[in-house]
């Protein structure tokens, strides 16, 4: 795919890897609907960097009409649909699995992983052929640590990703790229002690580095002969 021109929406992209990926799809030319929900300041910042072929639109992910105003907006503005990046998602548990209800999982599972399921049934609808790609996790893989709840919600984001490709084939590719630690704000407020202990965890021994990190989706968004597949981007933490 020549990404010059064609219509994306990126879900969570008021920081993080999500603003990371609206900057890097603007320079190859997309004009770009990305969303957010309660970091305002965050939004504006990535609008800032995107010029006139960007677009901010507020969503909450857990409701159904939120979404489907988002996919009625972008049909409305341009037509039609040529990529989605369902990248949004909470990146821990609510409360640890320990104390948790099934209330607190719930929610959990609609923000992960739900909502990139109702993302992309209706997305669909209005792409004629198209990309989708889906963050994952290293968490997502054969297990999860500790994080019980958040390990599960990705194992779903990874079913999806190949349970849903084979639906939308052959128009519609569908991908999942799963980082391991990226240097995100995520973190910040983490302990120096895990944080080494995480990294340490890695055959890399480092972080995941952003630019290699966002130019898997960018490879995965101009490559026309994969689909179904998690991209691991996790500096070798699941060689193990």
């Amino acid at each position: 795919m020549n990404l010059k021109n064609k219509i994306a929406v990126v879900t969570g992209g008021s920081s993080g890897i999500g603003k990371a990926l609206c900057i890097a799809l603007a320079k190859e030319g997309c004009k770009i609907v990305f969303t957010y929900n309660i970091n305002e300041d965050g939004s504006n910042e990535t609008l800032s960097k995107l010029g006139e072929n960007g677009f901010k639109f507020k969503v909450d992910l857990q409701k159904d009409e939120e979404i489907k105003n988002l996919f009625d907006f972008v049909k409305g503005k341009f037509g039609k649909l040529d990529i989605l990046i369902n990248n949004a998602a909470n990146p821990s548990e609510y409360v640890p699995f320990e104390t948790a209800t099934s209330e607190d999982l719930l929610k959990l599972l609609h923000v992960n992983t739900t909502s990139v399921m109702m993302c992309s049934k209706m997305a669909v609808k209005i792409m004629d052929e198209g990309k989708i790609i889906n963050t994952s996790s290293i968490k997502g893989w054969e297990y999860g640590g500790g994080s019980v709840g958040y390990a599960v919600s990705k194992a779903g984001v990874n079913s999806f990703t190949r349970t849903f490709a084979k639906i939308v084939a052959p128009k519609i590719l569908v991908n999942a790229i799963a980082p391991g630690y990226t240097k995100t704000r995520v973190y910040d407020s983490q302990p120096e002690e895990k944080i080494k202990a995480w990294l340490g965890g890695t055959y890399l021994k480092k972080w995941v580095n952003m630019e290699d990190l966002i130019n898997a989706y960018i490879f995965l968004l101009k490559n026309d002969s994969m689909t179904g597949q998690i991209i691991y981007v996790d500096a070798g933490f699941t060689l193990k």
